[in-house]
């Protein structure tokens, strides 16, 4: 390992106040306070671990994921933070960008006001839609309106870098229905807007709902026309696309997320988190009661670790890269792993070129328009 490791620092807070239709993400619903307080409790253990392993780590982001981490009062998340800053160095003397996802109706003006003090300075909240019907599809429990009294409580409160999730291809969803929620969230002017289209993952309760017709999807062309559509009104906007489904005001990029499309190290804590070190990718145990157990003796939870062969770096490399509108450096590939991505990838390269799907220059491989659209199908070209 090098001398000094700047790292991005994952928190997974894995509580929710209800599942949503949609999410395979590892979460569970629970108002049980004493969980609560166990599960900080082996979250703080794990750092100290870390601390003790790890000597030559510096962090340079902070992000608190997961779940709704909001749901834990401001006094929880202050002691997480306080714990990050006592175990951890910090790189460099700025202030670093810490980020918390929230849903609309966990945070108030208070809970914001304790946000900000603990050092907390980027927040990220999961709109999904401003259309009440759409959002009683997915079985999201807030409003519109919850929505909006969270983002005014949080700007109140001296939020000045806010991350919207939006999502499309949701059932219900029209054209019009989507413009008008675009329009809304871009007049509140946030610094970040994510966008999302909406996956069917196996085993979700939208994946039986749908199955049994109980509710239909917008075709992919109009999937397709929603996302083309959002990113021409953003742009419009002054919003920066710099990531397939990321779009920021100058300045206002995401520096955690970056670590992961750069294909930098972090560390991931909490139950089912993931770390990525020294090309080594280490997963945590999901099971809760397994999680603390562990570190209640002391153990790490890492149920298990890969090793990624040179290749796998390379697709990994190549897939990260080219989700960001920069693209693929050639130089940087090659000063990676002392070979041309043509001599590796070469067919893949022209099939991608001939479909149009890809386009090159003398510098770098980027995703055309129709590129960003499918770019699924790029990705699984580079994907043994």
């Amino acid at each position: 390992m090098d001398n000094q490791q700047d790292i991005g620092l994952y928190l997974h807070i894995p509580f929710c106040l209800s599942k949503c239709s949609y999410c395979d993400f590892f979460s569970i619903v629970t108002g049980n306070e004493g969980l609560k307080r166990r599960y900080i409790t082996a979250l703080i253990k794990e750092m100290e671990i870390y601390r003790q392993k790890k000597k030559d780590i510096s962090l340079s982001t902070i992000y608190l994921g997961g779940g709704t981490p909001t749901i834990l009062d401001g006094i929880q998340i202050n002691e997480i933070i306080s714990s990050c800053f006592s175990n951890f160095q910090i790189t460099g003397n700025k202030k670093m960008e810490i980020t918390i996802e929230a849903n609309p109706g966990t945070i108030e003006i208070e809970k914001s006001k304790i946000l900000l003090q603990s050092g907390i300075n980027r927040l990220s909240i999961g709109a999904q839609s401003l259309d009440n019907r759409v959002l009683k599809k997915i079985g999201r429990v807030h409003t519109k309106e919850d929505f909006l009294a969270s983002y005014n409580a949080a700007r109140e409160a001296g939020f000045s870098n806010i991350n919207i999730d939006l999502m499309f291809g949701l059932p219900g969803q029209s054209m019009a229905g989507f413009e008008k929620t675009l329009t809304g969230i871009i007049k509140l002017k946030p610094e970040h807007i994510s966008l999302y289209g909406l996956s069917i993952e196996s085993g979700t309760p939208l994946e039986l709902l749908i199955a049994a017709g109980k509710i239909k999807l917008p075709s992919d062309d109009l999937s397709n026309d929603l996302f083309v559509m959002a990113i021409e009104l953003l742009k419009e906007h002054n919003y920066e696309h710099y990531e397939i489904s990321n779009f920021a005001l100058p300045g206002k990029r995401s520096i955690h997320n970056q670590i992961y499309w750069n294909d930098k190290s972090y560390l991931g804590l909490g139950a089912g988190a993931t770390s990525y070190l020294d090309n080594k990718r280490y997963h945590n145990y999901q099971d809760l009661e397994q999680y603390i157990e562990l570190l209640n003796y002391g153990i790490l939870p890492v149920e298990y670790q890969e090793i990624l062969s040179m290749r796998e770096r390379m697709s990994e490399k190549i897939i990260l890269k080219l989700r960001m509108m920069e693209g693929l450096d050639k130089n940087d590939f090659f000063n990676q792993f002392k070979t041309s991505v043509e001599h590796v990838f070469g067919k893949e390269l022209y099939t991608l070129k001939e479909q149009g799907l890809l386009a090159e220059n003398k510098t770098r491989y980027l995703l055309t328009k129709k590129g960003i659209s499918l770019a699924n199908n790029v990705f699984t070209e580079f994907i043994d």
